[in-house]
């Protein structure tokens, strides 16, 4: 099992940042460029991440052991089955009931713990006036079709609320049906294309989304997320939400 979580990029996550930007986008951003985000106010930027169970965790599901004053309550000890000697053979049930007072530290220390963490996606969105620029939106060529991208999209478009931004707008490869099928499927709509917008003389193809802030659209928002998270869960993520 590995858990999935949402984070803010910082910049020690910069290096690997560029490695998967050349893999998916040809090199869009330079470093100078990914820092320049980092230091405005007016962009948010998230990477998507998985690590293996971080170790105090993995210390909290043992029968018998205790991190600081957050142990595994004894009700759900009770329920871990005879036997049991390693956090890996603890069952999915019994993870899933482990209390948010516990988990609510794990983001901190798969942040913490760089040298284990994969980078699975990065996204990044501008603020400008009433819109929301989605700039970037990449996920990692061997992980792709796990609904990651939805995720990640679920949750830029959640920053653009929080911002009160109320449309949202993008470029994509004319070719890139998979970017162009999930965008769609958020309700964006092409409004034009971009001639030789790309490096390599492709034409790019802008969409829109209006009524971001519209309660109607918030429930889709999360039901795409929501149905993110279990299908991720189904393929042995824990997403930390």
């Amino acid at each position: 099992m590995s858990f999935l979580a949402c984070l803010p990029l910082s910049e020690a996550d910069l290096p690997a940042v560029l490695s998967l930007d050349q893999r998916c986008l040809g090199g869009l951003w330079t470093y100078s460029g990914y820092q320049k985000e980092l230091d405005s106010d007016c962009s948010d930027l998230l990477i998507l991440v998985s690590a293996p169970m971080p170790e105090r965790l993995k210390q909290r599901l043992l029968i018998g052991q205790k991190v600081s004053e957050q142990a595994l309550p004894d009700a759900l000890a009770a329920k871990v089955p005879v036997g049991v000697s390693t956090p890996e053979e603890v069952p999915e049930e019994i993870l899933e009931e482990v209390p948010e007072e516990i988990l609510e530290e794990v983001p901190k220390e798969i942040s913490a713990a760089k040298g284990s963490v994969t980078l699975l996606g990065i996204g990044c969105l501008w603020a400008i006036l009433d819109e929301a620029h989605i700039t970037t939106l990449a996920i990692e060529p061997a992980c792709q079709g796990q609904k990651l991208g939805q995720l990640l999209l679920s949750d830029l478009l959640l920053c653009g609320r929080q911002r009160n931004l109320t449309r949202a707008t993008l470029e994509v490869r004319a070719s890139n049906d998979r970017a162009l099928k999930l965008y769609h499927k958020f309700g964006f709509q092409e409004a034009g294309e971009r001639k030789r917008y790309y490096s390599d003389g492709e034409n790019a193809r802008i969409l829109w989304k209006s009524g971001l802030e519209r309660e109607d659209y918030l429930e889709q928002i999360v039901q795409f997320r929501n149905d993110a998270i279990e299908h991720l869960s189904s393929i042995d993520y824990h997403c930390l939400t």
